[in-house]
């Protein structure tokens, strides 16, 4: 990990993000770029340059002032302005900037605006080729101490098992290896054996098995997730693409919208029609 994004409007929110990069990027010796994309709410109505000029100057004094009140920062930050949509814009930067992880700070859904447009962030999760951390309040490295992972028992997922691996080891936290059961045909011991055999094929170690039954699994994540006192869920995405993708239900994106704690996302395998594998 060498190279941070974090989309930034310098909010309460982003700054929590920015904090919790700002660690993350002092442990692994990385460098952040802070992205402030201004975008037209009303494509219908044209920007003019004086408009975007200032817009943009006010974006950098934002900047300017933030660089002065982290002066000591251990880490190399630069910002970046780009202008237009949102997720077409952070998945570009991603690219042409070999971005390694993003860290978005949200306070979750707002409402049926958020449910039918999608918010950014969920966008984002949705699509993005690397990692993605979604930041809900102030967090540190030493505070999160257990860290859910709703597994979907596949076993040629080695790449991001192996990053799940390390985000354990970084955080020196408890694992717990979680599967929502909506079969009622099949009995809880049948999974839980495997889910071990999934562990022991991984090498995990420092882990907890645990099944709950429930015919919501997002609300399954979530209550299981309280019930552990957890600091930290992992989920899967599949990372397409495909506008029209959009509006068909993800459990990662729900999961990202709805817990009120540090998540952590990270695409599998891109497909045409994809769909979560916890379902």
């Amino acid at each position: 990990m060498k190279r941070i994004l974090v989309p930034c409007n310098f909010s309460a929110y982003a700054e929590m993000a920015i904090q919790f990069a700002m660690e993350l990027a002092k442990v692994n010796n990385a460098e952040i770029l802070l992205l402030t994309v201004l975008q037209n709410l009303d494509p219908g109505i044209p920007v003019g340059p004086e408009e975007i000029t200032a817009t943009t100057e006010t974006q950098k004094q934002k900047f300017d002032h933030f660089i002065k009140s982290h002066s000591h920062a251990p880490v190399a930050i630069s910002h970046l302005i780009q202008y237009g949509q949102m997720t077409p814009v952070v998945l570009d930067v991603i690219e042409k900037n070999h971005i390694d992880l993003v860290v978005m700070g949200t306070h979750g859904s707002r409402g049926w605006n958020d449910f039918f447009m999608g918010s950014n962030i969920e966008k984002i999760v949705r699509t993005s080729p690397v990692p993605v951390f979604a930041v809900k309040k102030k967090t540190t490295i030493s505070s999160v101490h257990n860290i859910v992972f709703p597994t979907n028992l596949k076993l040629d997922q080695k790449d991001v098992v192996e990053k799940i691996k390390a985000i354990q080891k970084l955080f020196h936290a408890r694992l717990h290896l979680l599967r929502i059961h909506t079969d009622g045909e099949k009995k809880e011991s049948e999974i839980l054996a495997k889910i071990e055999a999934y562990a022991s094929h991984y090498q995990l170690n420092n882990y907890t098995t645990s099944v709950r039954n429930n015919d919501d699994v997002r609300q399954g994540i979530l209550q299981f997730s309280r019930e552990m006192n957890s600091d930290m869920i992992l989920m899967t995405t599949h990372g397409n693409r495909s506008p029209k993708d959009m509006y068909k239900q993800s459990i990662t994106a729900e999961i990202v919208n709805h817990a009120n704690l540090l998540v952590w996302t990270c695409c599998t395998e891109k497909r045409a029609h994809p769909v979560d594998d916890l379902v």
